[in-house]
């Protein structure tokens, strides 16, 4: 037992003086200190494209927004939170454009509008609520045209098919 602590203090003391910092251990940059060109987030002194965590606050303790950023894109997992600290919306990146599901909420924390996106196009099921929680609508997305049957505001409508040709 005493071996194996003694290795895994070894394997530290290594990773440290090589230099390796787990990605976990890096501490969230206020993004409000980055600088926006063109939706690349870069770091004031040096305007290189800043890769990391990322959030900003709407108090000390209140998230306003947190996520990661890869070459100053937004990549993976980006939430943004309403004044009260709920969650107000979640978005799913990948090299800087929005691919994968997203999800809205109003501030009472009900859910408000279900999506996904493949290369930064709605394209997948859709889903919007009214503010108590009712369905508003339901449908589908194919590479950014709605398709398919809906339900929209209690009326049926009809696009054209979603199968890809």
């Amino acid at each position: 037992m005493k071996l194996l602590g003694l290795v895994t203090v070894a394997a530290v003391v290594v990773a440290t003086v090589a230099g390796a910092v787990p990605a976990a251990a890096q501490e969230a940059m206020d993004l409000d200190r980055l600088i926006d060109r063109g939706g690349v987030h870069v770091e004031p002194g040096t305007l290189e494209p800043y890769s990391g965590p990322v959030e900003r606050m709407w108090s000390a303790d209140v998230v306003r927004e947190r996520g990661t950023l890869a070459e100053g894109r937004w990549t993976g997992l980006h939430e943004w939170f309403h004044q009260n600290g709920r969650l107000s919306g979640r978005e799913t990146y990948q090299d800087g454009v929005l691919h994968g599901p997203a999800e809205m909420y109003f501030k009472s924390g009900l859910l408000s509008v279900r999506e996904n996106y493949t290369n930064g196009e709605l394209d997948g099921p859709y889903e919007s609520y009214w503010t108590r929680g009712a369905l508003a609508e339901r449908g589908a997305w194919r590479s950014g045209r709605p398709c398919g049957e809906w339900t929209s505001f209690g009326r049926p409508v009809v696009f054209p098919s979603c199968a890809r040709p």
